[in-house]
């Protein structure tokens, strides 16, 4: 796993927390990485921390919900953390579905979403 995405475990959840800006490579890489760990570990949930993206576009952040689809179909829980202001406000602005979206604001309010 590159050094972009670090996957650590904190109690049954595993945290990934995501350092630069995404890419279809760094999005591949991270979904083989996290699956393996997801399905390696017995954890109740996952935290995709966002907090170090500066930009997401459509396609990116199609593919962290297709990851969370999968990660949800596996029985465990998958929530983002840490999504800044301003990729808020542009998901909205090109009106992305965010009906579909479980966020929260820190680790600690994901952890006890998740059940860690």
């Amino acid at each position: 796993m590159s050094q972009s995405i670090s996957i650590s475990q904190i109690q049954d959840v595993l945290i990934a927390t995501i350092q630069v800006d995404l890419s279809t490579s760094v999005i591949t890489e991270f979904r083989a990485h996290l699956f393996e760990k997801a399905r390696a570990h017995t954890i109740q949930g996952v935290l995709i921390d966002l907090s170090e993206v500066k930009t997401l576009d459509r396609m990116n952040m199609d593919a962290l919900v297709d990851v969370v689809a999968t990660v949800e179909v596996m029985g465990r829980r998958c929530v983002f953390v840490g999504m800044r202001p301003g990729i808020a406000m542009a998901l909205v602005n090109i009106n992305y579905d965010t009906d579909q979206l479980t966020c929260v604001s820190n680790i600690d309010d994901g952890l006890a979403m998740v059940g860690g």
